[in-house]
């Protein structure tokens, strides 16, 4: 009996495994009219929830010039890093769960920050809004025909990104990445597209990630084990989906 009971046990959990699994396995949706200014009406209903708690979601669609890339966030943490770090739309033409063509905005820079942290007003502020609102373009890289930096809200490529708050409780985000920009070989190829708020600790897990070849065998300096850094956060930040674009 006992050993039944043991098996029931492990079938169960094996079973709830696979179905967080399948959960997580987001697809690329089917084709509809988008149009971005962050409102997300047409959205309704086809956001990826990442957890039980709403913290945030997303959905990724595209037509025959772009694909969009739709999002909620209602955790205030999760805001303050998008606002000041800014939203990620990664786009790796091999399929893979790597760096690709690149997406960044909210953008805010140094000197913005700097201004906005001497602002006597800054107690009255609302600081996601202002950092929204003081972002001066988009950050892009590894485009093959957008040319890495600082791209202009006002560009010939088509490239667009909105972020506003609904209400000073959720900030919602819409962009769109010219399909054309990306160098497609073949266009039924599969991508790997990455959604991500990013945040300090993402930045330092690819920091040590990144550290010189003349680490230790075992990852760390001199042969002792690389650093951990402890995850702040309860869910997840980023996201990816792995398949083909909608044929159009």
């Amino acid at each position: 009996m006992k050993r039944i009971i043991i098996f029931s046990c492990l079938i169960f959990a094996c079973s709830s495994l696979l179905a967080q699994k399948k959960k997580e396995n987001y697809q690329i949706l089917p084709s509809f009219p988008v149009k971005v200014d962050a409102e997300l009406t047409e959205w309704n209903g086809k956001l990826n929830l990442i957890d039980a708690d709403s913290s945030w979601m997303f959905g990724v669609s595209n037509d025959a010039e772009y694909i969009y890339v739709a999002m909620r966030i209602k955790d205030a943490v999760l805001q303050q890093d998008a606002v000041r770090n800014g939203i990620i739309i990664n786009v790796n033409t091999d399929g893979k769960k790597r760096d690709g063509a690149q997406l960044i905005f909210p953008v805010p820079d140094s000197e913005t920050l700097r201004a906005m942290a001497n602002d006597e007003n800054l107690p009255n502020m609302n600081v996601r809004e202002e950092l929204i609102k003081r972002s001066r373009g988009y950050g892009v890289k590894g485009f093959s025909r957008i040319v890495d930096g600082r791209l202009s809200f006002d560009n010939t490529y088509g490239v667009q990104a909105v972020a506003k708050l609904e209400g000073n409780e959720i900030l919602s985000y819409e962009s769109k990445i010219p399909i054309s920009a990306l160098g497609l070989k073949d266009p039924k190829q599969a991508l790997g597209i990455q959604v991500m708020i990013n945040n300090r600790f993402a930045q330092l897990q690819k920091m040590l990630k990144n550290q010189p070849s003349q680490t230790g065998r075992y990852g760390g300096m001199y042969g002792r084990p690389a650093p951990s850094i402890k995850n702040p956060y309860k869910m997840k930040t980023d996201v990816w989906i792995v398949g083909k674009l909608n044929e159009q």
